[in-house]
C-alpha cells in the first residue's frame, strides 16, 4: 500500500491550539482567562458566551503543494473595553508573528494591526487583526 499524499492542515485549528498554549503562559493581565476558539456563541446575537473571547477564523488559504500552506487568519477579540480588546488582539498577533521554535507553524506575517470597534450585534467592545501564517504540510 502506498503512502497518502500530503493533506492540507486546518490552519485555524492549528492557530487556536498554538494560541491557547502561548496565552496561558503570558503574564499580561488582558490575557487572563481568555477563551480561544473557532466559533462564538450560538445565541440569538451570536456573541461570545464569556469575556475575554478570541475568535480565530480563516479568511483565505493557498498551498504551494506539497510543502507549504499560506492561511490568512482573522483574529477577533471581545473584551471589557476597546482598549483591552485591542491590546489582547495585539498580544495574540505578536505571539503568532514571533519566530516559531519548531512544528507545523513556520511563521506569521502581519496583514493588519489591531483595530478597535463595537460589535454591531452585541454592542460588546472588540478588536480585529489579521495575519498570514505559513504552515509546513506533513508528509
Amino acid at each position: 500500500m502506498s503512502p497518502l499524499p500530503p493533506v492540507p492542515l486546518d490552519g485555524a485549528e492549528l492557530v487556536v491550539r498554538r494560541l491557547r498554549a502561548y496565552l496561558a503562559a503570558v503574564t499580561d493581565p488582558t490575557a487572563a482567562r481568555v477563551q480561544v476558539s473557532t466559533e462564538t456563541g450560538r445565541g440569538h446575537d451570536g456573541g461570545p458566551p464569556s469575556l475575554p473571547w478570541l475568535l480565530v477564523a480563516e479568511d483565505g488559504h493557498g498551498w504551494d503543494w506539497p510543502a507549504v500552506q499560506r492561511v490568512v487568519i482573522r483574529l477577533t477579540c471581545w473584551h471589557r473595553d476597546t482598549h483591552t480588546a485591542k491590546r489582547l488582539a495585539g498580544v495574540a498577533l505578536g505571539l503568532l508573528c514571533a519566530p516559531q521554535p519548531r512544528g507545523a507553524l513556520l511563521r506569521g506575517i502581519p496583514v493588519a494591526a489591531p483595530v478597535a470597534g463595537i460589535d454591531p450585534y452585541t454592542a460588546a467592545p472588540l478588536a480585529t487583526a489579521s495575519l498570514t501564517v505559513h504552515l509546513r504540510t506533513p508528509n
